[in-house]
């Protein structure tokens, strides 16, 4: 996210300031936004902080409370695997048939490469979660009492 603001930053300077401007600097911080968007899930996952609904849980005894999330998070690991699926078969296809970008003239497969990556290490964290959940008995942190 620095890396976005300082793009943006600096586009802004020169546009107002210097009444220049680079298009490739919008382009390239919207492609470092995709990213860090992407990461930012990963480390979600990684601490347990992910949205779900959870008031139900909640009035369950802990066992049962671990076996649901455990449920829930069986069920995304194969929504994962299916976008992991598709989009290693879309990057296959875009090195194959390449979709090159205007302004940066770079092929575009590596900025849709973190889709497949980004589900490859979010499927890591939540495997790593569960693992977690099940050895040390920790369940997840109501994220709006804080820290």
């Amino acid at each position: 996210m620095t890396l976005v603001v300082a793009l943006l930053g600096f586009q802004v300077c020169a546009r107002y300031g210097f009444g220049r401007s680079f298009s490739w600097l919008e382009e390239v911080s919207r492609f470092a936004f995709v990213w860090a968007v992407y990461f930012g899930f990963v480390m979600a996952a990684e601490g347990d902080r992910h949205i779900r609904v959870s008031v139900h849980l909640d009035m369950l005894p802990k066992t049962a409370r671990i076996a649901m999330l455990t449920l829930a998070d069986c069920l995304w690991l194969v929504f994962n695997a299916v976008v992991m699926w598709h989009g290693y078969f879309f990057t296959i296809s875009m090195f194959e048939f390449p979709y090159i970008s205007q302004t940066t003239g770079i092929n575009l497969v590596w900025i849709q490469m973190i889709v497949p990556l980004g589900f490859l290490l979010l499927s890591m964290r939540v495997v790593q979660v569960m693992v977690r959940r099940w050895t040390r008995g920790e369940l997840p942190e109501d994220s709006r009492l804080g820290e």
